[in-house]
C-alpha cells in the first residue's frame, strides 16, 4: 500500500462527505515526466517497499531455486539452486509498473552484480529482461568467493511495463547444483515516464464544482479528491485568483513506483459570501511524483448572487362586486441572477408559480380576501433551493354596495284617532281560585264591563274628477266626458325632506334606510350619525350610533343645538360595502333677549339697550342690527357690537319732540356663515317718549 506519511495539510475547513463523481472537464494534455526507482541496498534500500498493487519486487521460482532478499541486511536479491534443475527452468526478481508508467531505462551502479564464476559451464544462463527483449549477464572478472562481477545493464528499453533479472537451467540434462549464489544483485536503478496526470474526483452530494453557469449562494462543499499511480504529491484550489494549498507530501519515495499517496482528499468549504457578486473563477490542482510533475488543474466559473431578494404588493383594498375583477400586483428585485419568479396563494390555496419579476393575480367573489406571495431568484445554495424573499400579504374585501337614504321624516295625512269607551262582552269561562287556602274550580258567567279603546279613522277630501259615461245622441249611443266631485279616502304616507326647521332648543328625529344595491335590506347594521355646526368649518361628530331594524330601516334623536349639517355614515361588513348617505340641514333660528331701560323716557333723554344672543358660537364682527319703529315707520338705526358671550350694551337718544309717542325697539341677527343659526329677532321692547 503507498505510504501516507508526511503530509502538509492546510488549515481548510472540514466537510465529511461520501460521494465521489469524476469532475467532468477537460484536463490539458501532460507532458511526460521522468520518474526513478532505486532498488537494494546499493542505493539505500530494504528491497521490501510496496505500491497499490502489491510488493515492487516480486520473486518467482520453481521448486529446485531459493530466492532470498538480502537488501535489509546491506545485501542483494539473490537466486540460488538448491538442487539440480531441469532445462528450461528458471527463477526470477521482477517489477511491474501500474499502468501509465512505462519503464524506458534500467542501470545497474558498478560492481553490483555477480554471478556464479562456472555459470555457464554448469549449465545456467543470467540475463535482465523486459517487455519486447533481454540482455545476457556474463561473468567478467573474479571476485570474491567464487563469484564474479557479471556485466552491468546501462540499456534504454522500447517502453515497457515490467523488468526483471532471471537464472535458467539451459541444459538438457540437469544443470549442477552449486550451493552458493548463481545471481546477486547489489542495486538496480529503473527511470520510467509517466504523461498521465492525476485524475480528480469531487466529493460529496452538491458540490459546487458542477454547478458551472448556475448562479450560486451561500456556503458550498468544494472538496475533492485526487490519484495517480505515482501518487500525489500536492494539491491546491484557487478561488478568484487567491491559492489554498491542500496537501503534500515534501519526501516522495523513491523505492516505490507509487512515490507519493493515493488517493488523496482535499477538504474544502466555499463560503461564497466572502466574494463579490458575479463571475467567480475555480481551479482544483494536482500534481504527481514524475520530474517535471504532471499537474491537473481543471478551471470553472461560477456566478455568485448573495444579494437578498424583496418583493413589494399593490392594489386596492376594498372594491365592491360590480366593479368585476380585482388584481393585486406583486413586483419583486434581486441581484445579478434576476428574479426567478413569484409564488402566490389566495385565501389559502396552493401557491401558483408566476415566471418573472412582476405578476397580476386575480381576485374575485364577495369576501375578505388574502394574498400571500413570496419571489424567488436564480442563485441556488447548496441544498439547491434559490433565495426567497419574505413572504407578504395584501388584503382585499369586496363587498356588495350599498343604498343609504337619509331625511327627516314626516307622516302625510295621518290617521284622526281619538280614545272612546266602549262595552265588552267577557264570555263565560273557568276560573281557578283559592279559597279557604284551597285551590277550587268555579264557573264565570258572561259579564260585560267598559274599556277605553283608540279608534282610528282616515282623512278624506272631494275631488273633481273625469270619467266618460254612454249617451244617446240622434238616436246614436256615444261616450262622452263628465266631471263630477267624489270624495277619495287619503291613505297615511311618509314624506321625506333634506331640510327642516324647528324651534330654538328644541331636537327632532333624522331617519333612514340602509340596504343593497339590489334592494334587500340589510338589518342589525350600526349606523352613525353625525352632526356639525352649519358654520362652515365642517367639524363633524359622533351624534348618535343606531341599529337598522329588520326591514333596514333607523332613526335617531338629535338633541337641541345649532343648525346642523347631518350625515349618515355605515362603516361596512364582511359581505357589503361602506356608505355614507348625503347631507341634510337642520336649520334652527337664533334666539335674542332684549331689555331696555327705563321703558319711559322724555324727549332727548338716553335709554340703555341691553341683551343676549342665546346658543353660543358667536363669530367676530357684525352679528347684529338694532330696528325701530313707531306709528307705522320703522328703519334700522344702528349695528351693536356683541361679546363672544352673545351679550350687548348700547343707547339710544331721543330727539327733541311734542306729544307722546310709543316707540318700539327689536335687536335681529344678520345672516353670517360663520353663524350657525338661522336670521331672527327679538321681540319688540316698546318704550313711551313724551314731555318731562
Amino acid at each position: 500500500m503507498p505510504r501516507m506519511t508526511r503530509f502538509v495539510v492546510a488549515g481548510l475547513v472540514v466537510v465529511s462527505l461520501s460521494v465521489a463523481s469524476a469532475l467532468t472537464v477537460a484536463v490539458p494534455e501532460a507532458s511526460a515526466g521522468v520518474l526513478y526507482l532505486n532498488s537494494c541496498s546499493h542505493l539505500g534500500d530494504n528491497g521490501e517497499d510496496s505500491d497499490v498493487d502489491g510488493s515492487v519486487w516480486q520473486g518467482k521460482a520453481g521448486g529446485d531455486y531459493a530466492l532470498y532478499n538480502r537488501c535489509p541486511q546491506g545485501g542483494s536479491f539473490q537466486i540460488i539452486a538448491s538442487v539440480p534443475p531441469k532445462r528450461g527452468e528458471n527463477a526470477q526478481w521482477a517489477t511491474v509498473t501500474p499502468p501509465s508508467i512505462e519503464i524506458v531505462h534500467a542501470v545497474t551502479p558498478v560492481n553490483d552484480v555477480l554471478t556464479d564464476r562456472y555459470l555457464k559451464s554448469d549449465g545456467y544462463q543470467a540475463s535482465f529482461f523486459w517487455n519486447g527483449g533481454s540482455q545476457a549477464i556474463v561473468p567478467e572478472n573474479n571476485c570474491c568467493g567464487g563469484m564474479y562481477y557479471g556485466a552491468g545493464i546501462n540499456r534504454w528499453l522500447g517502453p515497457s511495463r515490467y523488468f526483471g533479472f532471471q537464472v535458467t537451467c539451459t541444459y538438457s540434462s540437469p544443470c549442477n547444483a552449486p550451493l552458493g549464489q548463481l545471481l546477486d544483485v547489489n542495486g538496480i536503478q529503473l527511470a520510467a515516464v509517466d504523461s498521465t496526470p492525476p485524475r480528480l474526483l469531487a466529493l460529496g452530494w452538491g458540490n459546487i464544482w458542477y454547478q458551472g453557469s448556475k448562479w450560486v449562494r451561500g456556503a458550498w462543499p468544494g472538496s475533492f479528491a485526487a490519484s495517480d499511480d505515482s501518487g500525489v504529491c500536492a494539491m491546491r484550489a484557487v478561488v478568484d485568483g487567491q491559492s489554498m494549498p491542500g496537501p503534500s507530501d515534501l519526501t516522495p519515495n523513491q523505492h516505490s513506483w507509487t512515490q507519493c499517496p493515493t488517493p488523496v482528499t482535499m477538504n474544502l468549504s466555499l463560503d461564497t459570501t466572502r466574494y463579490a457578486d458575479g463571475p467567480l473563477s475555480l481551479t482544483l490542482s494536482a500534481s504527481d511524483a514524475v520530474s517535471p510533475a504532471n499537474v491537473s488543474s481543471p478551471s470553472e466559473t461560477l456566478h455568485v448572487d448573495n444579494q437578498p431578494v424583496d418583493l413589494a404588493l399593490s392594489g386596492p383594498t376594498d372594491a365592491p362586486s360590480t366593479a368585476g375583477v380585482q388584481y393585486v400586483s406583486a413586483t419583486a428585485t434581486a441581484g445579478p441572477s434576476g428574479v426567478a419568479g413569484i409564488a402566490c396563494s389566495e385565501d389559502g390555496s396552493p401557491y401558483r408559480w408566476h415566471p418573472g419579476a412582476s405578476a397580476q393575480i386575480p381576485v374575485q367573489g364577495i369576501g375578505r380576501h388574502q394574498v400571500v406571495c413570496y419571489a424567488q431568484n436564480n442563485a441556488v445554495d447548496s441544498s439547491g433551493a434559490p433565495a426567497s424573499s419574505p413572504s407578504e400579504s395584501w388584503t382585499l374585501s369586496i363587498r356588495e354596495p350599498t343604498v343609504f337614504a337619509l331625511g327627516f321624516d314626516r307622516i302625510a295625512h295621518a290617521l284622526r284617532c281619538r280614545r272612546v269607551r266602549e262595552r265588552v262582552r267577557v264570555p263565560a269561562r273557568w276560573v281557578t281560585v283559592r279559597r279557604h287556602h284551597k285551590l277550587v274550580r268555579i264557573h264565570r258567567r258572561v259579564r260585560v264591563r267598559i274599556e277605553r279603546v283608540m279608534r282610528c279613522q282616515a282623512r278624506s277630501a272631494r275631488r273633481r274628477v273625469t270619467v266618460w259615461k254612454t249617451v244617446t245622441r240622434q238616436g246614436r249611443r256615444v261616450r262622452v266626458k263628465r266631471t263630477k266631485t267624489i270624495r277619495v279616502v287619503l291613505l297615511p304616507h311618509v314624506v321625506s325632506q333634506t331640510r327642516r326647521r324647528v324651534g330654538h332648543g328644541a331636537g327632532t328625529t333624522v331617519s333612514g334606510w340602509l340596504g343593497t344595491a339590489a334592494g334587500a335590506a340589510l338589518a342589525g347594521q350600526p349606523v352613525a350619525v353625525l352632526t356639525a355646526a352649519d358654520n362652515g368649518l365642517g367639524r363633524f361628530r359622533v351624534a348618535a350610533v343606531v341599529t337598522t331594524r329588520s326591514d333596514g330601516s333607523w332613526s335617531a334623536r338629535l338633541r337641541p343645538g345649532p343648525s346642523r349639517l347631518v350625515e349618515a355614515v355605515y362603516g361596512g361588513g364582511a359581505a357589503t360595502e361602506p356608505a355614507s348617505s348625503a347631507q341634510v340641514r337642520l336649520i334652527v333660528p337664533a334666539k335674542v333677549q332684549l331689555r331696555i331701560r327705563p321703558s319711559r323716557s322724555h324727549w332727548a333723554g338716553t335709554i340703555k339697550i341691553s341683551g343676549r344672543v342665546l346658543g353660543g358660537y358667536i363669530p367676530s364682527g357684525k352679528l347684529l342690527r338694532l330696528r325701530i319703529g313707531a306709528e307705522g315707520v320703522s328703519g334700522t338705526v344702528g349695528i351693536p357690537d356683541v361679546a363672544r358671550d352673545g351679550r350687548f350694551h348700547t343707547s339710544w337718544r331721543f330727539a327733541a319732540g311734542s306729544g307722546t309717542v310709543r316707540y318700539w325697539f327689536s335687536v335681529s341677527t344678520l345672516p353670517e356663515a360663520a353663524y350657525p343659526y338661522a336670521p331672527a329677532s327679538s321681540r319688540r321692547v316698546s318704550v313711551a317718549v313724551g314731555p318731562s
